[in-house]
């Protein structure tokens, strides 16, 4: 890894070596990558990124991606370690298999501002979001309609990951709401993870630095592996 001396890159520099320090001890911890997605980042970060590669997908789409976000994919990692199955490369998340389809639809889409409505009662029986969680906390979930000759998901929305099997989930890239985090499924509902890249991964850092978090999730997965044995 390597960093061009200056005080954005110092500061880059220092969150990479200090996001390096919480994975490794993570490592030490689970030896076998058993947290759930841990097999396939394996508590590893990714070169990240020359800039101009970003910047020319932006002015090619015709979108700006948040700050936060650009720096980490530029001066940090491209991808690698993160919550579940981990962040995507860049790369990835340009050809999301979200839309293998219609890829380029997908891309043209970035442009176009995210605008949700409010989930209804109505709406949570037909997703599979937690009726519990919608009625603690009903406004952060949203819904995004799409017309039926729409053939890409949502506008605006850049996907950052994966939680498995439908819930994806990524980063508002246009419209009020940019920069800001949701997971998503894949028939358009979405709920609000964040107010930006930098405290949704912050986030799972904070619990990744805690080795008790590590220890008590480990025990329950390895009870929940002996129940099904």
């Amino acid at each position: 890894m390597y960093f061009v001396h200056g005080p954005k890159e110092q500061m880059a520099a220092l969150c990479y070596e200090k996001i390096v320090a919480i994975l490794e001890q993570a490592r030490r911890i689970d030896q076998n990558c058993q947290l759930f997605g841990a097999s396939k980042h394996q508590y590893k970060l990714n070169p990240p990124l020359n800039a101009a590669v970003v910047r020319l997908v932006e002015e090619t789409y015709h979108f700006t991606f948040p700050e936060d976000y650009f720096q980490f994919i530029t001066q940090v990692a491209d991808g690698g370690a993160g919550p579940d199955y981990g962040i995507m490369p860049f790369e990835a998340s340009l050809r999301s298999e979200a839309y293998s389809d219609f890829q380029e639809a997908y891309k043209r889409s970035l442009k176009t501002p995210f605008v949700p409505r409010p989930m209804m009662p109505e709406d949570v029986e037909r997703h599979s979001f937690s009726k519990d969680s919608y009625e603690r906390n009903p406004d952060q979930f949203l819904i995004c309609e799409k017309g039926e000759d729409d053939i890409c998901g949502t506008d605006g929305f850049w996907v950052l990951g994966t939680h498995g099997c439908q819930w994806d989930f990524g980063l508002v890239v246009s419209g009020a709401r940019k920069g800001q985090v949701f997971t998503a499924d894949n028939e358009g509902a979405y709920a609000f993870e964040a107010y930006s890249f930098h405290e949704f991964y912050q986030r799972w850092l904070d619990w990744l630095s805690d080795p008790e978090n590590i220890r008590k999730e480990l025990k329950k997965w390895c009870e929940l592996l002996q129940k099904r044995t």
